[in-house]
Parts: structure tokens; sequence; C-alpha cells
């Protein structure tokens, strides 16, 4: 028998984190000579001490729902996942989020490159278990919603920067122009230009920024 699989799931939820084991459990019955060792934990501090003195790691399950702003979250779970990736280079991950934001989950893609992200109220166990097999055997696997999502921004030719982007995710969120260089760092005056070239992209010119919004949701921006 080859040796164990070793599995670290990162979910605060136990009813989660009762189904990823069950569907492991599935599929080591059905796969000769597959096991699985499987460690959890339910908050990201423990997580990332395991990580840190771990070193043969091979499937990890990642909830990224954990922390309540988003920016305190991308910053430490970029930190976390990179530790991983250097402690564990064959480790393969796997990202759970209850998240239906466009933006959040782009910017999940870019940054941290899983190789497979689930939204939770998109898989059944049939599905957690595809996903598992999937990722094992080296084949990426989206959720029904990660999907559309990635397909509606495939189709569309507009390219936007990191700055751009954020302007639509804030805007989105009911943040007003004039408090926009909170989080951006331009000027008022650079902020409405940028706007200015967004309506213009988005043909959404003499519009409202509602207008603006709603087209740029349509293309999977936000």
């Amino acid at each position: 028998m080859s040796k164990p699989t070793n599995v670290f799931i990162i979910e605060q939820e136990p009813l989660i984190t009762h189904s990823i084991k069950d569907a492991l459990h599935t599929i080591s019955k059905s796969k000769t000579g597959m096991s699985f060792n499987t460690k959890s934990v339910r908050s990201f501090e423990f997580a990332y001490s395991e990580i840190k003195k771990s070193r043969h790691l091979s499937l990890v399950f990642l909830n990224i729902d954990m922390y309540s702003t988003y920016h305190e979250k991308s910053k430490f779970i970029i930190e976390m996942v990179s530790t991983l990736k250097r402690n564990s280079p064959k480790a393969q991950l796997l990202t759970l989020t209850s998240i239906r934001d466009n933006y959040m989950i782009f910017d999940l893609i870019r940054t941290l490159n899983p190789e497979s992200i689930l939204l939770k109220t998109d898989i059944t166990f049939k599905d957690l278990i595809k996903a598992i097999e999937n990722v094992i055997n080296d084949i990426p696997f989206y959720s029904k919603t990660i999907l559309q999502l990635l397909r509606s921004r495939m189709s569309c030719d507009i390219n936007l920067d990191k700055t751009d982007r954020l302007i639509l995710y804030h805007l989105s969120k009911g943040a007003k122009t004039k408090d926009l260089s909170k989080f951006v760092f331009l000027s008022r005056s650079g902020i409405e230009s940028r706007k200015r070239n967004l309506k213009t992209l988005f043909n959404a010119e003499r519009q409202s920024d509602q207008f603006l919004l709603e087209q740029a949701r349509l293309k999977g921006f936000i």
C-alpha cells in the first residue's frame, strides 16, 4: 500500500469538515491503495502554525471566509499560502467560500492560484468528491457559479488594472467618490478621471454611477 495522503482542513464549520472527511473516506474505499491522513483546525492562527512546521502536506482545504474584513483576510491568507507552497511545494489547494463577490473571487484566483474553488452554495456531496478526485489527478475543478464567472470574464475584451477594479469594487459597496481616495491612493481629480474612462469603456458615458456598476456587474467585474 502507498503512503497515506496528508490532508489538512482549515474550516470553521464542523459540518463542512465532516463532509470533507466523509468524501475522503468514500474515495479511499473506492480506490485500492489510497488512504488519507487527515488533520483539521478551525482558525487561521492554528493553521499557520501547523503549515510552518509541516513539510509533506498533499491536500489542503482552505475556507477563505474566516476573517471579517477582506483586506485583513487577504494579507494573512496570501502569507499563509506562500508558506505552504514553500514548505510543502507539492501541496494542492482546494478553496471553499460563501463569497459571491466577483472582485474577491478573481483576486483569489490571481493571488492564490488554487487547484479548486468551491462556492459552498453550489456544491453537492458528489461535487465535493469530484473536486477531490480531479485535484488528485492534477485536473482543476471550479464549481458551477465560478465557471460561469470565468466564462463571462473570458468573453469580455475590457482590461482593467488594479486601481480601476478597486474603484468599481468600493463604489459597489456604497463608497462615495469623495471617499475613494482612502482606498485607492489617488487624488479626487485622479479618481474622477478614472471614472470617466471607466464609463467610456463600459458604454456608460453620461450615465449614473449605478448604471456603470450594472454594466461592470454584467461583465463579471464586481
